[in-house]
């Protein structure tokens, strides 16, 4: 605070800058008069239909890129699958069966000791 006091005694408050009287009134004309003149002719426009257009474009074109890379990885997965599943089931129709119980009840998380439970009626 005290700076601030000393700066305001020792410059005063009022504002130093001057400008000339009538100087913004004649600021415009004097500034147009310094620019280079400018064609008459317009510059050509681009028609927003094209514009709107390859926007579009690149939009479906997205789309689809994306849909592909979508479907093209669901069929792989099926088709892996498919394949897994046909190999793994070959063998005869007893021991296929007895594989695909082992499996069902292994991802069912079901123990032996539950299995037997149900099969006893002790549950």
């Amino acid at each position: 605070m005290k700076e601030e006091d000393f700066i305001r005694n020792k410059c005063g408050t009022g504002n130093p800058f001057k400008v000339p009287e009538g100087y913004f009134e004649q600021f415009t004309a004097q500034l147009m008069s310094q620019l280079p003149e400018k064609d008459a002719r317009p510059a050509p426009a681009i028609p927003l239909r094209r514009t709107r257009y390859w926007r579009m474009a690149r939009y479906a074109a997205a789309a689809a890129i994306c849909s592909m890379a979508f479907l093209g990885t669901y069929y792989l997965r099926i088709a892996h699958s498919a394949h897994e599943s046909h190999t793994a089931y070959q063998a005869t129709d007893a021991t296929s069966e007895k594989v695909y119980m082992d499996d069902m009840l292994d991802f069912a998380m079901v123990s032996n000791h539950e299995i037997a439970l149900y099969l006893t009626d002790a549950y």
